[in-house]
């Protein structure tokens, strides 16, 4: 790197924006964030942006580091600056569909066969069928396999062809693994449940969850960068690599849709990454997060029944030490939420994001393209933890969590913004 650039990035370190609701924030806190962005990886960290919610409101804020760089230039990150969350995308996906639950237009345990389309079965229990319970909960007994997202002039049904047999690495099935039974992390049944949105609403899915989700929450940002109403915000994902800060999402200003006219609804909404593709601010997940604290509602409009929403909330599978597998934080899952419990992952950690951890947080983690998100929030004495941060290293070259599955870069954020409370507003 450049003299000047080193420069540039040290100016932001030191701009970094940190704000309190009600009071002046504490100095360590600030530090210690200061520090993560710094030297919680190998590498400085490209941009953090988190935020501390107290009795629902916000306590803290932090934002700092850079959004975009263009040549020497940075572009410093806010708190209204959008991100390709990553996996907690699946929670907004998954109010869409529940919205169809309320309205009767879709059950979440007929045969999901119903809303695609086609019949989808796991070729070693053919007369099991596969529900949209079963999708939202990871244990369909689908598998990403070799890719989870097909271009938009094919349907997504030629992911589960005949000609794909057990053994190729384009087979989409879990061999042996009855439906129900199972939890592996799937990212391609989120790619099922946009393409039954679609059928059964009978509009695309990008602008179905634009004009029913995220607009009565008030919510910035969507699924496709081409149709973004404020484009300007818009981060770019990265990877710090030895060779610097290398453009892994949204490095372009200039993108086409991700639909083109030809496109048929109901065919096929993994363009639309359904699993991982919205765009959403640290603003914006404060506003998601009044969602559930509203139980169902933000600022008077009801955008989900209190029962649908305490439906996600709840575990529809627990990890019982032979039941599942994975390497993320998750010993327990609901419908697109991940309730940290305390319990041990199937990877032998505690799913506790601190020490004395006592339980009550439900949320979704996010990992793709350099970007690491957290949503996490007590529905009952309505705190939460919001984080978003870019610039990790390669996939598989972070530093692992001192305590938990989490990375060490959480685990510090965690701690950054809660601190001793952390452990006192887990226990009211």
């Amino acid at each position: 790197m450049t003299q000047r650039f080193i420069c540039n990035l040290s100016a932001l370190l030191l701009m970094t924006s940190c704000e309190a609701a009600y009071a002046a924030p504490s100095p360590s806190r600030d530090t210690q964030l200061e520090q993560v962005l710094a030297h919680g990886e190998a590498r400085p960290l490209a941009a953090i942006a988190a935020m501390r919610i107290h009795n629902g409101a916000v306590s803290y804020r932090y934002v700092g580091g850079f959004a975009r760089k263009n040549g020497m230039d940075l572009t410093s990150v806010r708190s209204d600056t959008l991100f390709r969350i990553a996996s907690v995308s699946k929670f907004v996906t998954t109010i869409g569909l529940m919205q169809l639950v309320d309205q009767g237009k879709v059950d979440l345990d007929a045969d999901a066969s119903r809303y695609l389309g086609f019949t989808i079965r796991n070729p070693d229990f053919p007369n099991v069928p596969i529900t949209p319970r079963m999708l939202l909960s990871h244990t369909a007994s689908i598998a990403d396999a070799d890719d989870y997202v097909i271009p938009a002039n094919h349907a997504v049904s030629e992911f589960f062809d005949p000609s794909r047999r057990p053994g190729m690495v384009t087979y989409h099935f879990r061999s042996g693994r009855k439906p129900g039974t199972w939890f592996s992390y799937c990212n391609l049944c989120y790619g099922l449940i946009g393409t039954m949105v679609e059928r059964v609403s009978g509009e695309r899915f990008d602008l179905y969850q634009q004009k029913h989700v995220l607009t009565p929450l008030g919510i910035d940002g969507g699924y496709d960068p081409a149709l973004l109403d404020h484009p300007e915000r818009l981060a770019t994902l990265y990877h710090h690599t030895v060779n610097g800060y290398e453009a892994a999402k949204d490095d372009s200003t200039h993108v086409l849709p991700e639909a083109s006219a030809q496109y048929r609804i109901g065919t096929n909404a993994t363009i639309f990454s359904p699993q991982g593709g919205l765009r959403i601010s640290l603003d914006g997940l404060y506003r998601l997060s009044q969602f559930v604290f509203g139980e169902g509602k933000v600022d008077g409009i009801t955008v989900l029944s209190s029962q649908s929403l305490r439906t996600m909330l709840q575990p529809e599978w627990r990890y019982d030490g032979h039941n599942g597998e994975g390497t993320y934080p998750i010993a327990s899952y609901g419908l697109a939420t991940i309730q940290l419990t305390g319990a041990h992952d199937p990877s032998g950690h505690p799913t506790a994001p601190w020490r004395g951890y006592k339980g009550g947080f439900v949320g979704h983690l996010g990992d793709a393209y350099g970007l690491r998100s957290g949503f996490w929030l007590n529905p009952k004495t309505h705190d939460g933890y919001l984080l978003i941060v870019d610039g990790f290293p390669e996939d598989g070259q972070e530093k692992p969590g001192k305590l938990s599955s989490f990375t060490n870069v959480e685990e510090k954020i965690f701690s950054a913004l809660g601190g001793l409370e952390a452990v006192s507003h887990t226990t009211e």
